[in-house]
């Protein structure tokens, strides 16, 4: 059952005669069971912690530790609706 959703990006910067930045944006989504976004899935026993790290940019990163490594979200909303909801789902399984 999808709970949560939230919106991460792919920045790209392009230089041909100007800079260009480029923003693709996909989805995070939390399930029952896991996390998911466009590229894997993490199941909550294999999720360690998740950590956000503000910023007055534009972008905050989201860090997501899992037993494969840290993996790196790139968001401009306040995570920490998804955060609280995690960690709380974490408990279940430590």
């Amino acid at each position: 059952m999808k709970i949560l959703s939230l919106s991460y990006f792919v920045v790209t910067r392009k230089i041909d005669l100007h800079m260009q930045i480029e923003e693709e944006e996909k989805s995070l989504i939390l399930w029952s069971d896991r996390v998911t976004s466009e590229e894997h899935t993490f199941h909550l026993n294999a999720i360690h912690d998740i950590s956000f790290k503000p910023s007055p940019n534009r972008y905050k990163m989201l860090y997501l530790h899992t037993n494969r490594g840290v993996f790196s979200f790139v968001v401009k909303d306040n995570p920490e609706e998804m955060i609280q909801l995690i960690k709380s789902r974490l408990a279940d399984y430590q």
